[in-house]
């Protein structure tokens, strides 16, 4: 190779023309485009070589540039009646590619796209099944030299198998919840990388891996939903329940106004007994006390914490068969948001339990009560919101939803007084 040593603008230079030709259509393909790859210079690209009152920048990116065309790299195309003053461009000359990027030390995009294969391949092996059609696509797309998740990053094959590592993590049956931090320390040895990397692993699930309702969801709530938290969580609840666990029995109706057990001691506890004539679940915290506050003695009041996470969708199935069998006359209800998310959080929630919610506080007359607490839309909401009209599963919602597209307005279920 030519013993060539570049400035830092020879490099700019090359490496621009470089990014250029590798996102060019015909890159890596047998049917080359005759069109060369070109740099134009103009104000905008490069506003120093028109300097109005100094010109030291303009001759040395000449000066530097036609050293470049000495060596073969690039040929220089001047202004009309300017030649050797002012460039209008400059051309990437193909012919030597090669040793252009052993002159910048840099790994070609069909060098790094295999290397990143190579990884993918791997780790494909094994992963779990919901990884599948991520690990399909992006092999697919690799093998092409199509562009890839702004996550997906060949060339920083330490970063992506620690994503790759995230993602695994993320589907791993476990029976309790795990804090991010510990998580983090159990993969990377390192307690803040998963924060880190936390949002490239959501959305790659949200592109990939997850169902459009489930990526309409937050980050934390998607996390939650593996049992992946900030903190361990505890399940609020208040009424009429005794319960049993391997250190003892407790009857939640000593504690006021709420008990809040671990998700972990949720799934392990027995049900004694309840003497609820009516299961509650509640969306939103300030309208879970707003209900305690208000609610017989004979209400069991479950604060749902928005998305609802499988240690309550146990414990509401654990009280609905314990209900079934000792008190079928009870009832299930749900109070949340008079809007698109709150109507999706019962739906899934009906999904996932199996258990009928009665929607409370949902429907036209509360909705008509509370108008003036309402929230403005926007189009793209509005859409949305007419697009549930013709799902069936849904239609107890429907005259709600119309009264909300013709108000335009949605409410949030803190603006409801009972």
């Amino acid at each position: 190779m030519r013993k060539i040593k570049l400035s830092n603008l020879q490099k700019e230079i090359l490496n621009n023309l470089l990014d250029r030709y590798e996102k060019r259509r015909d890159y890596g393909t047998s049917q080359k485009n005759r069109r060369r790859t070109m740099l134009k210079i103009n104000a905008r690209s490069f506003p120093d070589y028109y300097h109005a009152s100094d010109s030291s920048y303009r001759l040395l990116f000449n000066s530097e540039a036609q050293q470049l065309e000495q060596e073969s790299l690039i040929s220089l195309e001047w202004e009309r009646f300017n030649k050797g003053e002012y460039l209008e461009r400059v051309a990437l000359d193909e012919d030597n590619l090669e040793i252009i990027y052993e002159l910048l030390k840099r790994r070609s995009k069909k060098e790094l796209y295999r290397s990143a294969a190579q990884i993918m391949e791997k780790w494909s092996e094994g992963a779990p099944p919901e990884l599948a059609h991520f690990y399909s696509r992006v092999l697919s797309d690799l093998d092409q030299l199509k562009t890839l998740p702004a996550s997906i990053k060949p060339g920083r094959e330490k970063e992506m198998i620690q994503l790759l590592q995230g993602l695994h993590a993320f589907f791993e049956p476990r029976r309790s919840e795990i804090p991010k931090r510990l998580l983090s320390v159990r993969l990377y040895g390192n307690s803040k990388l998963w924060q880190e990397l936390e949002r490239s692993i959501v959305e790659i699930l949200k592109a990939y891996c997850l169902s459009e309702n489930e990526a309409a969801r937050g980050q934390a709530e998607i996390l939650a939903e593996k049992g992946i938290v900030d903190n361990p969580t505890h399940i609020n609840l208040s009424g009429p329940l005794v319960i049993s666990t391997k250190k003892g029995r407790v009857d939640l109706s000593a504690f006021y106004p709420d008990l809040g057990l671990s998700s972990e001691m949720a799934k392990e506890l027995q049900i004694k007994a309840c003497r609820a004539e009516a299961v509650i679940t509640v969306e939103n915290k300030t309208s879970f006390y707003h209900y305690l506050y208000n609610a017989p003695d004979d209400h069991l009041v479950l604060y749902l914490g928005g998305h609802h996470n499988p240690p309550r969708r146990e414990l509401l199935q654990k009280l609905y068969h314990y209900l079934q069998k000792n008190n079928p006359r009870a009832c299930f209800y749900h109070w949340g948001d008079l809007d698109l998310g709150g109507i999706t959080i019962w739906y899934a929630l009906v999904e996932k339990t199996g258990i009928f919610f009665q929607p409370i506080y949902m429907d036209v007359k509360t909705y008509l009560k509370h108008l003036d607490q309402g929230q403005p839309f926007d189009e793209n909401y509005g859409y949305k919101l007419k697009q549930l009209l013709t799902d069936p599963a849904l239609e107890i919602f429907h005259p709600l939803i119309q009264k909300m597209l013709e108000h335009r307005l949605r409410l949030e279920q803190e603006a409801v007084t009972l």
